[in-house]
């Protein structure tokens, strides 16, 4: 965090906001990754942050940038970008302003988006108002955007146990439905954070697939693109983990089905989710994602077990 004068007007306390800073090996290659640079100053009374973009994956093309209000639903920056190209580093504005901000609506909620190739990357930013011993700061807040990330209930991850599948981390859990009631399971996205938890309910002959994104109800930044789960019988029937090529058109969340006439009676099966999400490190404006740590003893543990299980 930096604080900066301005203008002899007020003190701006800046944090570096991160957006996809960086793409860690477990996460899928993004079309752009954004970067929130050093605070810089417009004009009076005003400053702006300097916002770096690379792009991933993109022929040449234009890029159409803007900033808005998301209260007032007003745009306050815009700016076209032509002749973009695969490599090419960017460097865009994110101006600071203030207008709305009190000490009774401490939080101001602007979003930048960005379209590129007919697709729209939005990406929330939150400027924090603070007054202490007379001086006027805004935080903006520091937080990392992954988007369009795929997410996977806990369990062994299929490169490790049939590497010939896929080379992805994509992870599926070993589930017993003659166990009846609910069974709870880590929601993973990127292989790299818990983003919520995963319900199997088995009720008679029925079970029923649910999730839950942690602190949905109160602000939490994940956003859910595409949904795809369906159960295996076991290891040697998977021949395709990827949704959009596979026959199997998955089952839908929150919706019975028959173990018996679905499942052919099978007890002992593979569930695989496979969606994908858009999600911030910041789940809401107070809480940070907890970080999965696959090699934690109670989660090796419970990895190993389920591959005990399944290969009874």
């Amino acid at each position: 965090m930096k604080k900066k004068l301005l203008c002899g007007l007020l003190a701006v306390l800046m944090m570096s906001l991160t957006l996809l800073a960086a793409v860690p090996a477990s996460a899928e290659s993004k079309a752009m990754t954004f970067d929130f640079m050093e605070t810089a100053v417009l004009s009076m009374g005003q400053s702006a942050q300097t916002l770096k973009t690379k792009i991933h994956s993109i022929s040449s093309g234009t890029i159409v940038y803007s900033l808005a209000d998301q209260l007032n639903k007003t745009v306050v920056y815009t700016e076209t970008r032509n002749n973009v190209h695969a490599g090419q580093e960017l460097v865009w504005q994110l101006p600071y302003d203030d207008t709305g901000l009190s000490g009774d609506k401490p939080v101001k909620q602007m979003r930048a988006s960005f379209l590129m190739d007919g697709v729209t990357y939005t990406y929330d930013v939150f400027y924090t108002y603070q007054k202490k011993d007379g001086l006027v700061s805004i935080l903006v807040e520091k937080a990392t955007w992954y988007p369009n990330n795929t997410a996977c209930s806990f369990g062994p991850a299929f490169r490790d146990v049939k590497p010939s599948l896929t080379e992805k981390w994509y992870l599926f859990t070993a589930v017993d439905l003659s166990i009846q009631g609910r069974q709870e399971f880590e929601y993973i996205a990127s292989n790299m954070y818990v983003i919520g938890k995963v319900y199997v309910d088995v009720n008679g002959d029925q079970v029923t697939v649910t999730y839950h994104n942690f602190y949905a109800d109160q602000g939490g930044n994940t956003e859910t693109l595409s949904e795809f789960f369906t159960f295996f019988h076991d290891l040697k029937s998977v021949k395709n983990v990827e949704p959009e090529t596979m026959s199997d058109p998955g089952y839908q969340f929150g919706q019975p089905i028959s173990i018996q006439n679905d499942l052919e009676g099978d007890m002992r099966v593979l569930l695989f989710i496979r969606n994908r999400v858009t999600y911030r490190d910041y789940v809401n404006n107070s809480h940070k994602l907890t970080r999965f740590w696959p090699n934690l003893q109670e989660r090796r543990q419970l990895r190993e077990q389920m591959i005990f299980w399944m290969n009874e």
